[in-house]
């Protein structure tokens, strides 16, 4: 690269640049001159392989200068993907606690108002019963079966004590077997 250097160092001596030196350049390539000169133009192989090497030194400081800025902007465009994705990643976690919480809120309810109505239900039933025994008491107070009728009521209350606890034991073994 001797030759280019040396004619790099004469570079800075050429004369300066005018509008007239300008116009003989456009001139002459309209002309075709200068390609009839450029044709002439011959390097020798130790020139050409120096003027080759340049060439593609220049070319790779090129190619990398413009791989630096495809690999920018593509660490840029990652950066942004990933950002977006921890987003939705966020949103998609809150959007799924969300809808659990919903459920849960909502399954606790409907336990909730199931209890509710089946001690209703209960306290129905027990107000029913007592009411029905009263009116049996009622009936059979004025006259001579009193006795029997104290003795059937201790009977029935006996008999709905026990059916009592049999609900209850049967309730529960359901119960454990829903859960």
């Amino acid at each position: 690269m001797s030759w280019l250097a040396g004619y790099l160092e004469n570079v800075d001596q050429l004369p300066p640049f005018s509008q007239r030196s300008w116009a003989e350049f456009l001139n002459a390539s309209a002309n075709g001159k200068m390609e009839s000169e450029f044709a002439l133009l011959t390097l020798s192989d130790h020139e050409q392989r120096e003027l080759y090497e340049a060439a593609k030194i220049i070319q790779t400081a090129f190619r990398k200068y413009k791989g630096r800025r495809l690999k920018e902007q593509q660490e840029v465009a990652a950066a942004v993907i990933q950002r977006c994705y921890r987003k939705y990643k966020q949103y998609a976690l809150y959007k799924k606690m969300t809808q659990a919480a919903i459920l849960i809120q909502s399954k606790f309810r409907s336990y909730y108002e199931q209890k509710k109505f089946q001690q209703s239900r209960r306290a129905a039933v027990l107000i029913q019963q007592y009411y029905r025994s009263y009116k049996e008491y009622e009936k059979l107070k004025p006259g001579h079966r009193a006795a029997a009728a104290m003795q059937q009521k201790i009977k029935g209350t006996f008999l709905t004590k026990k059916q009592d606890q049999a609900a209850r034991k049967i309730m529960r073994f359901l119960r454990r077997c829903r859960h």
